[in-house]
């Protein structure tokens, strides 16, 4: 259980690690336990008994409280679909006719899909088009198989939730998130990237990058036989380079130049898209998030390319959140990659 001001834990997971967050909410969020936890390296998004026994111990080492979780949605059984169906208030049926657009789509192999869906606030003075509704689908059986998992380990998931939403309330918290623009999120994550477009606060267009970490990893083994104890500490810095100009970051950045090249040239994509559909929508700013998200070549990628300011998201960031001492310089560097489980845990805590 858990106190009444303590969130659940927001936790987040990839093929490399498990991502948790916990926050004090009892006046404005505190972070109050993080972590990152790696992975065995099993290609099973689902994770082991094992794996689960490792994670609930160092969850109680690091202080975390309880035994809830928020859980996001698995991207590998999920999709994003945007469609037009009657207005909310009509009598319509619509998590069934979404359902059914959902399958219709031909997204995933089976058609026994969960749905989740939102739309934008209503208009004032009302407009006579409806709003689009913005839906998740996802494959059930892996779902429930997710949900088991962590209930046998003694976790009980109170909510699971989309990266889109988790990742803009996160967003929201960033004093240069501002209502009615047109705001991007980039999360760059192990496998894949994505390209999170938001009206506001509300999550519009999402565009999936066939990138991430993983590839530079693999570059690094393959290309260059860097041992992969180093590329670990890499990928999990103490602190940013305090070298610059050292051999190994002169590695990264030739390296890592095409898949930037690559993200933002689909964040273009991804803007314009969106910028047509709302055409009276000022543009706001990007938000980096994930892996190599702290890196000025990456904030100089997505501004040469998008024209716009780009700005780290943090989970810990300063100003923004207070956080504690007890929360290691470690911990605060690998930060950005705790955006989604920030906003896990304080969607289940509202």
């Amino acid at each position: 259980m858990r106190t009444k001001t303590i969130s659940p834990i927001g936790l987040d997971l990839d093929y490399n690690e498990f991502r948790a967050i916990q926050f004090d909410t009892s006046a404005s969020p505190e972070p109050i336990a993080v972590a990152t936890i790696p992975r065995t390296g099993r290609r099973q998004i689902t994770p082991s008994s094992d794996e689960l026994t490792k994670l609930t111990q160092t969850l109680y080492q690091r202080g975390f409280v309880g035994d809830q979780v928020a859980l996001a949605v698995p991207k590998e059984y999920s999709s994003f679909h945007i469609l037009d169906l009657p207005p909310e208030g009509s009598g319509a049926p619509i998590n069934h006719l979404a359902l059914l657009e959902a399958q219709r789509a031909g997204t995933h192999k089976t058609e026994d899909l969960q749905i989740g869906y939102w739309t934008q606030r209503p208009k004032d003075p009302p407009s006579k088009f409806p709003s689009p509704y913005y839906t998740i689908a996802c494959e059930t059986e892996p779902l429930d198989q997710l949900i088991d998992t962590f209930e046998s380990a003694c976790l009980t998931p109170i909510s699971i939730e989309p990266i889109e939403t988790a990742l803009a309330r996160a967003a929201t918290m960033h004093e240069e998130f501002i209502e009615d623009a047109i705001h991007s999120i980039i999360e760059i994550g192990w496998d894949h990237s994505w390209a999170i477009i938001t009206l506001g606060s509300i999550p519009v267009y999402t565009r999936r990058i066939d990138c991430g970490a993983t590839r530079i990893r693999r570059q690094l083994i393959d290309d260059h036989a860097m041992p992969v104890h180093a590329i670990n500490n890499l990928l999990n810095p103490p602190s940013p380079s305090q070298n610059p100009d050292s051999k190994v970051d002169r590695i990264i950045a030739t390296i890592l130049t095409p898949m930037l090249t690559q993200i933002v040239d689909q964040l273009d994509i991804a803007l314009t898209y969106v910028s047509q559909q709302h055409r009276f929508a000022p543009f706001g700013v990007v938000l980096r998030s994930g892996y190599f998200s702290n890196l000025n070549q990456t904030a100089h990628a997505i501004a040469q390319r998008t024209g716009m300011p780009s700005i780290r998201l943090s989970a810990m960031q300063s100003g923004e959140l207070q956080v504690r001492s007890s929360i290691s310089p470690f911990e605060l560097a690998l930060s950005p990659r705790l955006n989604i489980a920030a906003g896990l845990a304080l969607g289940a805590a509202a």
